[in-house]
């Protein structure tokens, strides 16, 4: 029995789709650069404004002479974190050492009207301000 034409194009479209959607996934990287400087007295920007659902690469560059980190709990819970920075992103922390830069390439939550706090869990910034506000807009 010849199979019929319409069964044929029906097997060669989820031939070709099928492969070819599997592998497809999110653009990391695409969207735009966010450069968060960590120094021994703070964050900047100590605000930062994400639209939701869109892609970002956050570019860390720690300018202190020490090792410091960004912690945002919520936020890292929120967002998807691109499968390979993943392994820069440790118990919802960015940790740096003294003067290296890290890139976390992530699609920021899609919850507009959401605010996020980031700060340094380092013990040395304890008595300062070391903290920051990430709010997601439409």
């Amino acid at each position: 029995m010849k199979p019929s034409a319409p069964l044929i194009a029906m097997l060669a479209l989820v031939g070709v789709a099928g492969p070819a959607a599997a592998q497809k996934g999110p653009a990391w990287g695409s969207g735009k650069t966010v450069a968060i400087t960590v120094t021994n007295d703070g964050f900047a920007p100590a605000r930062i404004v994400l639209k939701s659902g869109r892609h970002y690469t956050l570019r860390f560059h720690n300018v202190s002479n020490r090792g410091n980190n960004f912690s945002a709990q919520k936020f890292c819970d929120s967002a998807r974190v691109a499968p390979r920075d993943a392994r820069l992103v440790h118990d919802d922390e960015v940790n740096l050492d003294a003067g290296q830069v890290a890139t976390v390439r992530i699609i920021a939550p899609d919850t507009p009207g959401a605010a996020f706090t980031y700060r340094s869990t380092v013990l040395a910034d304890a008595g300062r301000k070391m903290k920051g506000d990430i709010y997601i807009v439409r």
